[in-house]
């Protein structure tokens, strides 16, 4: 069964089961509470009801021999739906309170508590006509489908098909609409601004709709703004940077005017890290606007042997960076993205370690996980989510600028996955890339 099918059924029996529920309980409360207000009425209804049969029954015993009474009894059973006996009125106490038995003693007719008995003393003797239970009649010669207990179930039965059918085709309706919505949401989420709004059935739906849709127009827009105004700084920056480089380089400061050399050579860091911060910037943007990036198959020792070229080894007090070898061969990644964001978590981890960098890759469960661990200070559990927005520096570094981080989580972000940190066994922190598995 499609997921989809499997969702909008398990909504409906939820939404179903507490609708049937909700209405029996009513019922009942109300059928009890009609039945507690009518039931004085109720009773006096039954004995309307009874005084012909009674009368009736009376004359027949009156009639005949009183010896003769336990074979009346028996041919009259056998023509009523319910049981009929006579009782010696000395037992009559054990059934009725006082004030009933008053009423019997006068040759009235007497309910039950319940309403299922009839009492009626029989004139001229101590002996009470019992008719009843009525709760009960007797049904031998009566269909199975004509019971009580049929009646109640097919009653039941029908109660919940015609609350359940309507429900379902509503829920169904819902679910779909709701359904296609939601992967609406997920491709704007993902970059894909310019998808179409889905066609929806229910009216309900159609506001969550609507703002849906204008919400992918107005994020289209201001991507498309944040794109002309991204490419129009870096063109605006690299050009005079330019020119000032050019400048710095045409510039001579002699020996004799120390003080002006070292200005000069701090103006030409300055243009270093604005060109640097320049490059930055339109690699990240550049990034973001993408919905998703091309993937192919990468081999893996390949990617961590381009990696350890990348970063060579840079004397005795520069931290030791070791590639564990991974059991899975290849994964499927944009290499270009993949190198920039383990370049990036690899150069953060040199940064701060102390003497060992270790990057390591394996299989957790539908994905791969890429781990680049360091025994530097670690990242403050405050600071894990902070840490990948951009611009974000917890340390000021000279050689940064708050985009690395930022860079990788995008980058993970477009390939299906996420980034994250967490402690190192190394005692530093560990850098976490999650890749789905294709």
């Amino acid at each position: 069964m499609p997921a989809q099918c499997k969702g909008h059924f398990r909504l409906f029996l939820r939404y179903c089961l507490g609708f049937v529920l909700a209405y029996l309980v009513l019922i009942a409360s109300g059928l009890y509470l009609w039945a507690a207000l009518t039931e004085q009425g109720e009773d006096l209804q039954i004995r309307t009801q009874l005084q012909g049969t009674q009368h009736l029954l009376h004359a027949r015993y009156a009639d005949t021999p009183q010896a003769d009474w336990p074979q009346l009894t028996r041919r009259l059973q056998m023509q009523f739906a319910y049981p009929l006996r006579v009782m010696a009125l000395a037992d009559a106490p054990h059934v009725l309170d006082l004030p009933s038995l008053e009423h019997l003693d006068h040759g009235g007719l007497v309910l039950s508590p319940d309403g299922h008995f009839s009492y009626q003393r029989l004139p001229g003797s101590t002996q009470v006509l019992v008719l009843g239970d009525f709760s009960e009649p007797e049904q031998a010669d009566v269909a199975w489908y004509d019971s009580e207990r049929v009646d109640t179930a097919v009653m039941i039965s029908i109660f919940i098909v015609a609350i359940a059918l309507p429900l379902y085709f509503l829920v169904y309706r819902l679910w779909r609409d709701v359904y296609a919505l939601g992967h609406m949401a997920l491709a704007i989420q993902q970059g894909e601004l310019a998808v179409a709004a889905p066609a929806v059935g229910t009216h309900l739906v159609r506001p969550l709709r609507e703002a849906l849709s204008s919400m992918a127009t107005q994020l289209q827009d201001v991507m498309e703004g944040q794109r002309i105004l991204s490419q129009a700084v870096a063109h605006e920056t690299r050009t005079p940077l330019a020119r000032m480089r050019f400048a710095l380089a045409m510039m001579q400061i002699g020996d004799e005017d120390p003080e002006g050399a070292e200005l000069l050579d701090g103006l030409k860091t300055d243009v270093a890290r604005l060109e640097q911060l320049a490059a930055a910037g339109v690699t990240y943007a550049q990034f973001g606007r993408r919905p998703r990036v091309a993937t192919h198959r990468l081999d893996i020792a390949q990617l961590f042997e381009a990696l350890g070229q990348r970063f060579p080894a840079a004397g005795d007090r520069s931290p030791r960076l070791c590639f564990q070898p991974p059991h899975q061969r290849t994964l499927v990644a944009n290499r270009d993205a993949l190198m920039l964001a383990l370049g990036n978590l690899i150069g953060n981890a040199r940064r701060h370690a102390v003497g060992q960098v270790v990057v390591s890759l394996h299989v957790a469960g539908s994905g791969l996980v890429i781990a680049v661990d360091d025994d530097g200070p670690g990242v403050a559990p405050a600071d894990r989510e902070r840490i990948f927005q951009p611009y974000v520096q917890l340390q000021r570094h000279p050689d940064g600028f708050g985009l690395g981080l930022a860079l990788v989580h995008i980058i993970a972000t477009k390939h299906g996955g996420s980034a994250d940190v967490c402690d190192s066994v190394l005692g530093g922190a560990r850098f976490r890339l999650l890749l789905p598995e294709a």
